[in-house]
């Protein structure tokens, strides 16, 4: 069983930690290993507990994400943990984020489900923009190809009926199944063995590496226009064990 990424969430705002942490005990591969409310305390809990990943919303008195991430490279080195930063606006102050050195982006907007996509994107060294459309990233705007994900068959997507990738395709643009459902105007459970064949076909274990499959594969054009480029010397998350 592959380990789980371990979150640290770190936002000033307790309703806001609240919520987020539900959706992300509802993620088996996922576990919260502390909640903090400032700058200080986010760096502090990282020396002690190391996570994978820190979920950054509002942190007060701090010089934008840039800061939090020079701390962390600070105390904690290469063995440091990413920085997914949530973000009220999308926009030129998040691609400054992403110049920082923060791993990813997601807007406060995002579903539950885009927002576990994300976490595990960017735990597996991947970085990702999401935008107002969907995600766009990688270490150089790209997502990891077929190749690159064990066991993914590279010519599945032929096997796929009309309306298994029409799933697909909003799958991969981070739609729930109840989404996808109001979409197609197709019964939630009808759009449940959709996904589950289609994974099955393309011999993908989960969502998340349905979402990467179709971003490397060219299934889903990227919104972003502007490469997501990664700042010198910035490093990738530690990996997981």
């Amino acid at each position: 069983m592959s380990a789980q990424i371990r979150v640290l969430l770190a936002d000033d705002r307790s309703i806001a930690r609240t919520g987020i942490r539900s959706v992300l005990d509802g993620d088996g591969g996922i576990e919260v290993v502390g909640e903090v409310s400032d700058l200080a305390s986010a760096v502090g809990k990282a020396r002690e507990l190391r996570p994978h990943l820190v979920l950054a919303g509002v942190l007060p008195g701090t010089a934008g994400a840039g800061e939090l991430v020079g701390e962390l490279a600070a105390c904690c080195g290469d063995e440091g943990p990413g920085v997914l930063l949530m973000a009220h606006e999308g926009g030129p102050d998040a691609r400054l984020a992403l110049g920082a050195g923060v791993h990813g982006v997601v807007l406060h907007r995002v579903t539950p489900e885009q927002l576990l996509s994300a976490i595990h994107v960017v735990a597996a060294g991947y970085r990702i923009f999401f935008e107002e459309q969907g995600p766009s990233g990688g270490h150089d705007g790209r997502f990891p190809g077929a190749a690159e994900i064990p066991g993914v068959a590279a010519a599945g997507f032929a096997s796929l009926t009309r309306r298994e990738r029409e799933v697909f395709r909003l799958l991969a643009q981070g739609l729930s199944n109840t989404e996808i459902s109001a979409a197609l105007v197709l019964s939630e459970n009808t759009v449940k063995s959709h996904v589950q064949r289609l994974l099955e076909k393309l011999n993908l274990r989960n969502r998340v590496h349905a979402v990467i499959h179709a971003y490397r594969t060219g299934l889903v054009a990227p919104p972003c226009r502007e490469p997501v480029r990664p700042c010198t010397g910035s490093r990738a998350p530690r990996a997981l064990q």
